[in-house]
Parts: C-alpha cells; structure tokens; sequence
C-alpha cells in the first residue's frame, strides 16, 4: 500500500515537474502585462508560464492563500521553470510529498521577506534576515545583482502589494 502510494506520489511530481519545466517562454518574463502594480504578488506569478512550477509549489504548500488574502507589503525572489529544470527530481518529489510539507514550506518561506525592498537598497555583502532565523548574503558587482546564490534576471517587478526579483537558483539562506 505504501509502495503504491509512493508510486502514485512519484508519478504526480514528475509530471508536475516536466510539464513546468518545460513551460518555457519566450522574452522576457510578465512581458505581456501592462501595469504589474495592478496587480497582487501571487496573481502576477500565476499570469507567466515561465514560474508554474514556482506557482504549483505555492499551491501545494498552501502559502499560495496567505499571499492572495495578504496586502502586507513584501519582496518575493521566484525561480523561473528553468532554475527548476536544474533541481534533481528526487528533491522534487521530496518537496512536493505531502508528508513533507513543512520542508516544502520552509523553501517557500526562504523565497520571502516581510518588507518590501527594491533593487536600490542593496549593496555588495549586505546581509538581510529572512525572520525564519536565517539570513540571506547579497552579492552585487556593476553586472548582476544575487541573492543568496540566485542570481537576479528581472529585478523590481512592482505589484498592488509588493516587489518580486525574478532569478536564476534558489536561496540558499545560511542559518544561525
């Protein structure tokens, strides 16, 4: 029974997976809405493609519903599908198995921080604390901006109730 249940659990994940990853598009991300600031965090990771499997983990980790009913200001840094394509499909169906749901939270949770930043207020080896007693290192040269190991590709995106930094990995937070 178990062994089925995990099959079924192993299925579902890959498919989630492959058919995300590979959802790629093409421009740059949210290029085709108008006015970002229209619009809330959440619903703007819904609009592009490129960040269902950032989307899906959302909804799996039920933080997709705190981020629809929240008009607390915020900064999200979303993977694209790509940076998804990179995660080994064991730590995926680690992730997305509903016993390990509090796992998936807390790499959501590494994804968010409770005040609204831009791209102006960082500086090279500034350190930011994520509240989840972790912290998160910045890296900045006159090329690219990183958060945490992920490097930014689409900085600033402005919505109703925050900011998101479209990037490249994964926060890597170093805990304390």
């Amino acid at each position: 029974m178990k062994t089925n249940f995990f099959i079924i659990i192993t299925i579902v994940a890959t498919f989630i997976f492959s058919s995300s990853v590979f959802a790629q598009v093409d421009g740059p991300i949210l290029s085709g809405v108008d006015n970002t600031s229209e619009y809330k965090t959440i619903e703007l990771i819904n609009m592009d493609k490129d960040l269902s499997t950032f989307a899906n983990l959302l909804t799996l980790s039920g933080l997709n519903l705190s981020l629809a009913l929240t008009t607390d200001p915020h900064t999200l840094f979303v993977p694209t599908n790509q940076a998804f394509s990179k995660m080994s499909i064991k730590r995926f169906v680690e992730l997305t198995n509903p016993k390990n749901k509090t796992e998936l939270t807390k790499f959501m949770n590494d994804h968010f921080l409770t005040k609204k930043y831009t791209s102006r207020e960082f500086k090279n080896a500034d350190v930011i604390s994520t509240g989840n007693n972790t912290k998160i290192q910045i890296y900045q040269d006159d090329y690219y901006l990183s958060f945490g190991g992920a490097k930014v590709l689409q900085a600033d995106v402005k919505s109703k109730n925050g900011m998101i930094f479209i990037v490249d990995g994964f926060i890597e937070p170093s805990r304390y």
